[in-house]
């Protein structure tokens, strides 16, 4: 287990359990819902745009955006995080360098 990956991840669990729990705590207005539930995945969302898939996305209720966006998100920051532990363990001399037969 990296605990450098777990570092990295977080944050970003922090910020989204924030906003989710903003929405579902207070009793605002749509408006204010939307945008807070839109934050931890909009990065993803302007993605999806951009590859032109704006018709298909348009139509994930929360709970399907949150699991088709969310998961990459950790996944990706505890991947980048396992190998910079790796390669700084490596740097270091603890841990020998991975040699393929």
């Amino acid at each position: 287990m990296s605990r450098l990956g777990l570092l990295l991840c977080t944050p970003y669990a922090m910020f989204l359990f924030v906003c989710v729990g903003i929405v579902s705590l207070t009793g605002g207005d749509a408006g204010s819902q939307l945008a807070f539930l839109q934050m931890p995945i909009a990065g993803q969302l302007g993605l999806a745009q951009a590859l032109g898939l704006g018709r298909v996305i348009r139509f994930l209720s929360w709970p399907e955006a949150y699991g088709l966006f969310v998961m990459p998100v950790f996944l990706l920051l505890y991947a980048i995080g396992a190998l910079l532990e790796r390669g700084l363990a490596r740097r270091r001399g603890l841990a020998p360098a991975h040699r393929g037969a």
